[in-house]
């Protein structure tokens, strides 16, 4: 199965909790960390069906 790939930047709220926010989606890994490179974002790529929650 293909899975397309989220660009995600972690934040860290003034309380000291952390969010993870989709910053873009992108169809392969490569396109996705190539993105980040190209946005300067010190983020993670994960496939996006690990960063959707589906209850």
């Amino acid at each position: 199965m293909n899975s397309a790939f989220a660009l995600v930047l972690t934040v860290f709220l003034v309380s000291g909790v952390p969010v993870d926010i989709a910053v873009s989606v992108h169809r392969t890994m490569q396109e996705c960390m190539t993105a980040a490179t190209e946005q300067k974002i010190p983020g993670n790529c994960y496939p996006v069906d690990k960063v959707i929650h589906q209850d």
